[in-house]
């Protein structure tokens, strides 16, 4: 249960009709994620491509760099506006608006007379992908009960594993120009689906629109008693305590101190997590397979990569909501670090008949990323962002998170001619390593708490945060006023 912050009654839990609704709306929204998963499982079909001699074009080592990393220079400069179109459109009927075209830019890559045209169809994928990777946890946040955030929130982490896993597997079986093509498929029929999904009942606050407001909350919870109009009053008081009107507006507030403190530590979140190589291990699996000699084929290999990432996703999303998110963050975190501490060691060392430890290292790397470094990032994302500056403060973030991943996409391969495949693993342990003590350090736990008591977790600094959410049980627990 839940305590209402402003009059200290206690609203029950929606009923098993309002949990399904809500369950159902959370997959459509994290559907479009989607997007992402293609967008970054892609690459794998690129040695055929090279390989393909009646392709219309060639692609060369420069190309596939460029490929790869042009999603980070995409995601830079999506985000300048980003947080501002999200703002100004809503965050569902922007969702809604881009599906067809994500649809679109897919069809575009995979009949491409040319280099040029192949090219700007990448980029039109990557910039959807930017701009649902900035609105979609965010949304979910804003449209479930926090009962219901830790799990849901990890569902659009769960659909990029699988959509990474599902070229992954096509790349393995078809052309590349069939598994480009089929990368359009979901969108239309998702674009039917997302019609049925409530607008932010937050955004609509912000706009004025209060009946649309209490109509979205609604469609989505136990419509008996007084539950919604107690709802839509906290959102309001939340929004008149903490206003949030134009982009101007969201910068002056990034100068009060519990607004930009969040902010920074989940902008330092990204950055460190994207210099401890994911973008790497998940763009270049298949070359990372070849230069490590691994004896598996390496495609195969990729395969066992996506399925474990899946299945470690979904534990996460099952186990969140019990264990809280800072013991799995940071376990998993420190598990990265450990993975990629042994196979850089043995591919430097090169231990005879050793080939096999590896692949065990990425596996374990990957499972550990699935279980907490993947996924919980994005919830914090939606969680620890205070209404006052969550559209510019997601903006933000990506925008980091987009950098951040173009030097590791585009300094990859030269990093690995430089110091070698194993040196480069260790210097992405050195920084899961830095991150893991980061939120040892500054992580408050999120598990439990509604968005109005999460906007000021941060205006104190709490007396004690155990690395375990010792608070009760799901069934008594409630949320102390601060």
């Amino acid at each position: 249960m839940e305590t209402s912050l402003a009059e200290g009654n206690v609203r029950p839990r929606s009923c098993v009709s309002a949990t399904l609704k809500q369950i159902l709306c959370g997959l459509i929204v994290s559907a479009g994620m989607v997007e992402v998963g293609f967008v970054v499982g892609w690459p794998a079909v690129l040695p055929a491509l090279q390989r393909d001699n009646s392709s219309a074009f060639n692609v060369t080592n420069d190309d596939v760099k460029w490929l790869v990393s042009c999603t980070g220079i995409v995601g830079m400069v999506t985000n300048v506006f980003a947080g501002s179109l999200i703002e100004w459109v809503g965050p569902r009927l922007l969702l809604c608006l881009l599906l067809v075209p994500a649809s679109a830019f897919w069809i575009l890559q995979a009949f491409s007379p040319n280099l040029t045209i192949f090219i700007v169809g990448r980029i039109g994928g990557a910039f959807i992908a930017t701009v649902f990777t900035t609105l979609t946890n965010p949304l979910l946040a804003e449209l479930v009960e926090p009962h219901l955030r830790g799990m849901l929130s990890c569902l659009p982490e769960m659909v990029v594993a699988s959509g990474v896993l599902i070229v992954y597997v096509l790349s393995q079986v078809l052309p590349w120009q069939i598994v480009t093509g089929i990368c359009a498929v979901p969108f239309v029929p998702l674009f039917g689906l997302a019609l049925v999904v409530p607008e932010s009942p937050f955004w609509l606050v912000r706009k004025g629109n209060l009946l649309e407001a209490e109509q979205s909350i609604k469609k989505l919870r136990d419509s008996r008693g007084n539950a919604t109009k107690d709802e839509i009053s906290e959102i309001r008081r939340s929004i008149l305590n903490h206003p949030q009107t134009t982009v101007m507006d969201q910068v002056r507030q990034l100068g009060v101190a519990y607004n930009a403190k969040p902010v920074i530590l989940l902008v330092s979140i990204f950055i460190l997590r994207e210099f401890g190589g994911q973008y790497a291990v998940f763009s270049y699996t298949v070359y990372m397979f070849q230069r490590a000699g691994i004896d598996l084929d390496v495609l195969t290999g990729t395969i066992l990569v996506g399925v474990v990432r899946l299945l470690s996703t979904i534990t996460s999303a099952l186990l969140i909501d019990r264990l809280g998110r800072r013991p799995f963050l940071i376990g998993a975190t420190f598990g990265c670090a450990i993975a990629e501490t042994l196979g850089g060691a043995f591919l430097l060392v090169k231990v005879p008949g050793a080939n096999w430890v590896p692949l065990v290292a990425v596996l374990m790397f990957v499972l550990s990323y699935g279980l907490g470094v993947g996924p919980i990032p994005w919830v914090l994302l939606g969680e620890l962002l205070p209404t006052p500056v969550r559209s510019l403060g997601a903006s933000i973030c990506i925008l980091c998170f987009a950098a951040a991943q173009f030097v590791i996409g585009y300094a990859f391969p030269e990093l690995t001619s430089a110091i070698g495949l194993g040196g480069s693993l260790l210097v992405f342990a050195v920084a899961n390593f830095i991150l893991g003590l980061v939120m040892f350090v500054f992580l408050p736990e999120t598990r439990g708490r509604s968005l109005h008591e999460l906007q000021e977790i941060f205006s104190f600094q709490p007396p004690e945060r155990p690395l375990i959410d010792v608070s009760a049980d799901d069934e008594s627990n409630s949320v102390e006023s601060r």
